[in-house]
């Protein structure tokens, strides 16, 4: 979906503590947003690569590249320029590769032709063309030039180097480069990854975070720890900006599938 960008959309989101590219920080007047049904942003997050609204998007997380309404993304993850989302599959094994025969809505040259034709309906085969999700998880590093293939779930604390191809999940907290992307090492040991994992230590603001020290992993979590038996902190409870209260501020250009 195509939202126009309004006053209220722009009020809106800085409501909401959402930070885009930009002399105001926030998206032009008049430009077209393209979100999902199911979008959310959480508060605090930057959005600094574009018009495109992942389905989610978390808190304190920066991103330099566009992602599209198929891609989670956690939170405190840091992601650099000119990341992109491999295309979807394509029958190759069939008589052709092209779309018309199963997909023909996501091309307007396609449709315009059928309609000339009094060829609507349009009988179609079905192609299955497998999962389409990517899902990054929290504390996520991705450098640039990243290629992400689509189903692939990316592990909390995962690292990917420079241009990499990833092709396969990552588990958390490994670091993986190359083409395609392979295991390097893991940040920490076995014992650590899962310790840090159990603590969601993301669900606390920077401000909770910076004071417990976050140099050394384990004394951190100790420290974590200790605090929380106090209960003197108290994790984040954002409210997210939803696609609904987007599209109330907004109006409505266009509705349209779109291939991946």
């Amino acid at each position: 979906m195509k939202l126009v960008v309004t006053e209220a959309l722009r009020n809106l989101a800085q409501q909401h503590r959402i930070f885009t590219a930009g002399p105001d920080n926030i998206w032009p007047l008049g430009s077209a947003l393209i979100i999902g049904d199911e979008a959310t942003i959480e508060p605090y997050s930057h959005l600094l690569g574009g018009l495109v609204i992942p389905r989610r998007f978390g808190a304190f997380s920066y991103t330099y590249s566009p992602f599209d309404g198929f891609t989670s993304i956690g939170r405190y993850c840091s992601i650099s320029w000119q990341v992109k989302i491999m295309g979807s599959k394509h029958p190759s094994e069939w008589a052709t590769t092209h779309p018309f025969s199963h997909l023909p809505q996501t091309l307007r040259g396609i449709r315009a032709y059928l309609a000339e034709v009094d060829a609507l309906p349009f009988q179609l085969v079905h192609f299955d063309q497998g999962a389409l999700d990517i899902t990054i998880g929290n504390d996520v590093w991705i450098g640039a030039e990243v290629m992400i293939k689509r189903g692939v779930t990316i592990g909390d604390g995962a690292v990917i180097g420079t241009r990499s191809l990833v092709t396969k999940d990552v588990p958390p907290y490994a670091v993986v480069a190359g083409s395609p992307a392979r295991l390097i090492c893991y940040r920490f040991e076995e014992q650590l990854v899962a310790d840090l994992q159990a603590s969601q230590w993301w669900r606390y603001g920077p401000d909770v975070l910076q004071a417990l020290d976050v140099r050394e992993p384990a004394a951190f979590l100790d420290r974590l720890h200790e605090r929380e038996a106090r209960g003197d902190i108290k994790p984040l409870a954002f409210e997210p900006l939803t696609a609904k209260a987007l599209i109330e501020a907004s109006a409505v250009e266009t509705v349209s599938p779109t291939e991946p």
